[in-house]
């Protein structure tokens, strides 16, 4: 009987422990998952950093002056332009189109970045203090937790790409630019010549 008794304590033991083990490695998963979720944010952040907005913002400056050229060139009778003009064109509004809103963007993922790493910063203190009420009153329980870390995960997975595809759009633009620019300013080059020389011919007219 004795021997029964210590085989049901011991078993007992066992599973209490398991339970124990379990909540706590529940726990710690979260945890670790909000962790990893800090760190993406920081190398998203490191990203960010890295976009060279100024050089984007003189490219940007130089293409929509070009563009300007390039309009009131087109409207002038004295200047003529042809098809092999038209894929030189077609480059700029190319670089153009990558580039565009570049700034905007910037601002918008900047702003997503500092409030991902708020939000988890804020997760991981309410789980290091146990705090049973957020700020807008609401319960905090083990499902409030997971919920909440869930969405700020996702969140920054999200935010991730929308990194990647941000910095891939501005490479692909200022690699237009580049590989463009001399073609361009060559066109617009001929093309105010062209322009000054019909000015001169009627002015002569006159």
């Amino acid at each position: 009987m004795k021997n029964n008794r210590l085989s049901h304590l011991f078993l007992f033991c066992i599973a209490s422990s398991l339970v124990l083990i379990q909540v706590g490695c529940g726990e710690n998963k979260t945890q670790v998952e909000l962790q990893k979720a800090l760190e993406s944010v920081a190398r998203i952040s490191k990203k960010i950093d890295q976009i060279p907005m100024d050089s984007i913002a003189n490219v940007q400056v130089r293409l929509n002056a070009a563009k300007d050229d390039i309009r009131w060139l087109g409207i002038d009778s004295n200047v003529v332009f042809v098809r092999a003009d038209v894929k030189v064109i077609e480059g700029l509004s190319k670089a153009s189109r990558f580039l565009k809103d570049a700034s905007s963007r910037y601002k918008g993922l900047t702003n997503e970045t500092n409030r991902c790493k708020k939000q988890l910063d804020s997760l991981r203190e309410v789980m290091e203090a146990g705090a049973n009420r957020d700020a807008l009153g609401d319960t905090i329980d083990d499902d409030y937790i997971k919920t909440n870390a869930r969405i700020e995960i996702e969140a920054v997975a999200t935010l991730g790409e929308l990194v990647d595809e941000s910095i891939r759009l501005i490479r692909l633009g200022l690699e237009a630019d580049s590989a463009g620019w001399g073609a361009i300013d060559s066109l617009l080059m001929a093309k105010k010549g062209e322009w000054a020389r019909g000015v001169s011919g009627n002015e002569t007219e006159i």
